[in-house]
């Protein structure tokens, strides 16, 4: 397989027509299955909303800015968070991420073991109250409802394409998407052609598997005969920004009374990275210690 580096393009489609992202999530998509231990259901889940996360980073501008895709829903794969920062960050954590099932086609329909629930869109900045925008699930493909939230929350047509393709070791072969936007102003003659290049388009991620980059699957599929520019590229990676210091700063808001029964020592483990803190006896002491000074 071609080695893929997770990045994300931004552009616009006949002259700003249409907004354009496409991403390339691989290896993040990789990175979050082994930090997980994620089996193949989840890991094609997961990988979609990673994706879908990555491409609405687009629209953050303000430094450490970030956007969570959240999904909480009633079937046995529960949801997941994924999180992007401004600066292509990402870290996600799913709820179940060891979930399999003895039918084997069972273990890659996403929507019917996700069922009935909803998709959160949080928009945080520095400085600014967070956003939120919630929609309830559509089919749970997410794709689909990433579509739906920018229809009913932003009144923007959208076509949304995810795609995750694993081997039978779970190994991630491609995983990559694209959102294109209709702005007011577009062409019914484009928006006709678009469509019909739309439905001609295998998975993104046989694509990729394939051996084709995301600009050439633009080319030749997506957006064959249509004019588009790409007026930005930039880099993503799988990263947990988790420290002792942060984890610290959690345990202090618990107040003093649980952290007295705790002062034999505790050993957090972040959701999203599963890195391990270790905090002594003496640990615990010096935060019961702090919250005494600040009153």
């Amino acid at each position: 397989m071609k080695d893929h580096k997770s990045r994300l393009l931004r552009g616009n489609i006949a002259d700003n027509q249409f907004r354009l992202f496409v991403a390339d999530t691989t290896d993040i998509v990789q990175k979050a299955r082994d930090i997980h231990d994620l089996f193949p259901l989840p890991t094609i889940f997961l990988g979609r909303l990673i994706t879908a996360a990555a491409l609405m980073s687009s629209e953050l501008k303000a430094p450490h800015s970030e956007i969570t895709l959240r999904i909480d829903a009633e079937g046995a794969l529960k949801g997941a968070i994924v999180i992007v920062n401004k600066e292509g960050d990402i870290r996600a954590f799913p709820y179940e991420p060891k979930l399999m099932f003895a039918e084997a086609q069972d273990n890659f329909l996403v929507g019917k073991h996700l069922g009935k629930g909803s998709l959160s869109v949080i928009r945080k900045s520095v400085n600014k109250a967070p956003y939120t925008g919630t929609v309830q699930l559509i089919d749970a493909e997410i794709a689909s409802d990433v579509a739906a939230y920018y229809e009913q929350s932003e009144q923007s047509p959208s076509a949304v394409n995810l795609g995750v393709l694993i081997d039978p070791s779970a190994k991630i072969r491609a995983a990559g998407g694209f959102i294109i936007q209709q702005l007011p102003n577009a062409d019914l003659a484009i928006v006709s052609a678009l469509n019909q290049n739309l439905e001609q388009t295998p998975n993104i991620s046989d694509l990729m598997d394939m051996g084709l980059s995301i600009e050439d699957i633009l080319h030749r599929f997506v957006l064959k005969n249509i004019s588009f520019q790409i007026s930005q590229e930039s880099s993503l990676r799988y990263h947990c920004n988790c420290s002792k210091k942060s984890f610290a700063k959690a345990l202090i808001l618990l107040g003093k009374k649980e952290l007295e029964n705790m002062r034999e020592g505790i050993n957090p483990v972040c959701h999203y990275c599963n890195r391990n803190y270790q905090f002594s006896s003496e640990d615990i002491n010096n935060l019961i210690r702090t919250i005494s000074e600040q009153k």
